[in-house]
Order: C-alpha cells, then sequence, then structure tokens
C-alpha cells in the first residue's frame, strides 16, 4: 500500500489579481470616453422602465454562459443602474451559472467519471461533495479560472446544486461590487461630480479591493484546513 501526497498546488500569488484588475479597470474607464454615451444609457434605461432590466439580465446570462468577461457586465451595470447594478448583476450571474453547472452535472458527470475512475479522482470528488461550500467559494472569489470555466468544471463535481448557488452567490458578491463600483464611479465622473468626491471613491474601492484581497487569501486557508491541501491518498 503506498501513500502519496500531492504537491503544494494551491498558490496565493493569483489573489493579486484582483487588486490589479480594480486597478486596470478604472484607469481604462478614466481614459475612455464615457461622457457621451452613459448619460444617453442611462436615459434609455429609464425610458423602458422592466424592459431594460430584462435586457440586461439576458446579456448578463449570455455573456456568462459563452466563453466572455462577466466581470465587464457588471461595470455595465454600475453605468446603467448605479447601485442597482449589484443586485441586478448578482442575478444574471447566477442565472448563467446554473445552465452549464446542470449540463455537466446531469449529462457529463457519470461518463466522465467512468472515463477517469480511480481512487485519486474519487478522492478528490468526495472531498470536494463534503466541503462543497468551501471549495465553491474560493474558485468564486479567485480569478484563476474564466467564470464560464468554473462553472462547466463544478457541474463536474459532486457539489449538489444549493450549496453551488449559495457559495457562489457569497464568493461572487466582492468581486461583483467592486466592478459595479467602478462603474458608478464612472457614472458619477460624467455628471459632475467634484475630483475630491471621486478621489474619495476612487479610496473607498481600493480599501474594498484589499478586503477582496484578505477575503481570497482567508478562503485559500480555509480550503487548506478543509483537505484540499496535503491530503494522502491511499492507492492498494
Amino acid at each position: 500500500m503506498t501513500s502519496t501526497a500531492p504537491p503544494d498546488s494551491i498558490r496565493t500569488w493569483h489573489l493579486w489579481l484582483w487588486p490589479l484588475l480594480l486597478v486596470a479597470i478604472a484607469f481604462a474607464m478614466w481614459l475612455l470616453p464615457w461622457g457621451d454615451w452613459v448619460p444617453m444609457l442611462r436615459d434609455w434605461v429609464d425610458s423602458h422602465g422592466p424592459l431594460g432590466v430584462v435586457v440586461f439580465l439576458v446579456a448578463y446570462v449570455v455573456v456568462v454562459i459563452l466563453p466572455l468577461p462577466a466581470a465587464a457586465m457588471s461595470v455595465v451595470g454600475g453605468l446603467a443602474f448605479g447601485w442597482w447594478g449589484f443586485p441586478l448583476s448578482m442575478l444574471g450571474s447566477i442565472l448563467g451559472a446554473v445552465p452549464p453547472y446542470l449540463v455537466g452535472r446531469y449529462w457529463l458527470r457519470d461518463p466522465m467519471m467512468r472515463r477517469m475512475a480511480g481512487p485519486r479522482m474519487h478522492a478528490a470528488d468526495r472531498a470536494i461533495g463534503q466541503n462543497a461550500m468551501v471549495f465553491v467559494g474560493l474558485l468564486r472569489l479567485t480569478p484563476i479560472l474564466p467564470f464560464t470555466a468554473q462553472n462547466w468544471l463544478l457541474g463536474l463535481t459532486s457539489v449538489r446544486l444549493a450549496p453551488y448557488v449559495v457559495a457562489s452567490t457569497l464568493g461572487l458578491a466582492p468581486g461583483t461590487l467592486a466592478m459595479v463600483w467602478i462603474g458608478e464611479m464612472g457614472g458619477l465622473a460624467t455628471v459632475g461630480t467634484s475630483r475630491v468626491q471621486l478621489a474619495l471613491a476612487g479610496f473607498g474601492l481600493l480599501g474594498f479591493g484589499l478586503l477582496v484581497l484578505w477575503l481570497a487569501r482567508f478562503a485559500t486557508t480555509e480550503l487548506r484546513r478543509a483537505g484540499f491541501h496535503g491530503a494522502a491518498v491511499t492507492d492498494k
């Protein structure tokens, strides 16, 4: 009987991508000419009422299902709806994340498990299922995998739908709020908000970005405690 411990595959360097991503998007918001079309976008949303919300949600779901950057839609949500863009973006994220998960869970999982059957695969799958909230939360908090790829990947695991939705909601909330915050700042910049107010909002966003980083590091620690780091697998 041989005991094999997997290498240290959980790295923390990618957690720093969150603050860098926030800075990059904020810088792009500063450079691009938003002033011409942001008021037009908000006027269109106001004039169409619920239809504007439906159009945004449908577009968000399509972006999530396809391999497109969903974070950009959260920024658009902040530009178009202000802080209401946060709950709308969260709803669009979850609605878009469920279909790939269901396809993976009910059509792809069994063939994959038969094809890749082995003690390590089954041990890893059991560990993920027993610690579903931690595992899903960590993936959602870190940008190590594209959001669309995460949805398909999680459908192939033993994670059930309820913890998948709950952990996804909790894990996506900080990053989504940060993206909407950037969009809201872009909207403020188009209505003559003073530089002092914009600077305060920017410092608040930076502080929140650091909080997102801390949450990601905390999730990594909890994942290791749950047994996803250095766990031994026994082959008979």
